[in-house]
């Protein structure tokens, strides 16, 4: 069974979690998936070893190692169409103001009435631009993960820094 982008969100949905606490329902109404798709992701993450059943977290070595060495080769993201939306990657927590570029350069995920405009980086679920607005400490995840699957070396080595003091911290 192949990891999907849905899979990786529900992972970095329980890293940001306090306390570890969860439902399947509670997951799936946070992230705007059904539960059903969140039961699946969790047994896909499982078969791919991210996600461990007997503490019910994900394997932070692993997904650590997933997330920098890999996700930008099974979810490459190109900048798209200039859009209304989240700024990520290096434009996004816990990156921003570390890297200088031009506004209209922006990076952003697609949400409706966003705030900020730029390139599109297609997220890695449709609703995880909505799931990040909702919750901070998912969109630090989310946008660190956009640099590490668009980033150029030097965003990416930012990006893997800052989510090992991230993962470290918790």
């Amino acid at each position: 069974m192949a990891v999907k982008g849905q899979d990786v969100v529900v992972m970095l949905k329980l890293l940001s979690l306090p306390g570890g606490e969860w439902t399947y329902l509670k997951l799936a109404r946070e992230l705007g998936m059904s539960a059903s798709e969140v039961h699946t992701a969790v047994k896909s993450c499982e078969t791919a070893g991210l996600y461990n059943k007997h503490t019910r977290q994900p394997n932070r070595t692993a997904l650590k190692e997933f997330l920098v060495h890999g996700l930008r080769y099974v979810f490459p993201a190109r900048p798209g169409p200039i859009v209304q939306g989240l700024p990520t990657s290096y434009a996004g927590p816990p990156l921003a103001g570390k890297i200088h570029f031009d506004n209209s350069e922006t990076p952003v995920m697609p949400l409706l009435h966003g705030p900020a405009r730029g390139p599109e980086i297609c997220p890695l679920h449709h609703s995880a631009p909505n799931a990040a607005k909702l919750d901070q400490k998912l969109y630090e995840y989310l946008s660190l993960a956009d640099a590490l699957r668009m980033g150029r070396a030097r965003e990416r080595k930012l990006a893997r820094e800052a989510l090992e003091e991230i993962m470290a911290a918790e």
